[in-house]
């Protein structure tokens, strides 16, 4: 009887294996694109706000996200604490915020297939109309996402900023492709390679910097 029932029992374990959440990283190579020509003399400095490149790093509902070419070095989100931790270049202090503050609001949503390859996936898209509470301006969003890398299903499940909580709680795969649209501009993150393995604990390690409260923008 135990012959009989080791098949089973190997088919239900690897298929148990392959349903593991994604850990690993994703690297992304990043598109900005100008739509108001009035803007054309600020392109060097969305450039430099918006970055070149980046890597984002995903362990269980936290991820660490390291950029290049950008004014921000790195942007750390502990589940734990609910808290974005940012890092800017020369600087050793850690610029704490919330991440459970509503700042802005969906306004549509459409999930629907696409003709969007990424790394030889197929792709679903998700579109997002939201606007910003604080001014009222709106933007577009659209995540492009294969069934491929699964998250965790608590992942940004508390990240209330960007609505991220609701946005993710429906894109529940690792995006392979994202684009933000605003009035002036877009910037779009195309994945280049994404590999799953073990990701040190260390790269979430918050205490080893000083902290102090990220200003509040006015």
């Amino acid at each position: 009887m135990k012959k009989v029932f080791l098949l089973p029992f190997v088919l239900f374990f690897v298929a148990y294996a392959h349903a593991q959440f994604f850990e690993g990283y994703v690297r992304y190579i990043h598109n900005l694109e100008i739509t108001d020509t009035t803007l054309q003399k600020k392109d060097f400095f969305l450039s430099y706000l918006l970055g070149s490149s980046s890597t984002l790093y995903i362990k269980g509902t936290n991820f660490h996200w390291k950029f290049a070419g950008c004014q921000m070095e790195s942007q750390i989100y502990l589940a734990s604490s609910n808290t974005i931790y940012e890092k800017f270049p020369k600087k050793d202090t850690l610029f704490t915020s919330p991440a459970g503050v509503v700042d802005e609001v969906i306004l549509k949503e459409e999930l629907k297939p696409s003709k969007v390859e990424v790394l030889g996936y197929k792709c679903q898209l998700l579109m997002v109309k939201s606007k910003f509470t604080k001014d009222n301006s709106v933007r577009g969003r659209m995540y492009y996402f294969a069934k491929r890398y699964p998250l965790h299903p608590d992942f940004l499940k508390k990240y209330k900023r960007n609505a991220n909580d609701i946005v993710f709680g429906k894109v529940v795969y690792l995006p392979l492709r994202f684009t933000y649209v605003y009035p002036s501009f877009r910037i779009t993150y195309h994945a280049v390679e994404v590999k799953e393995t073990k990701v040190d604990e260390e790269l979430f390690n918050v205490s080893k910097f000083p902290q102090k409260p990220l200003p509040t923008r006015k």
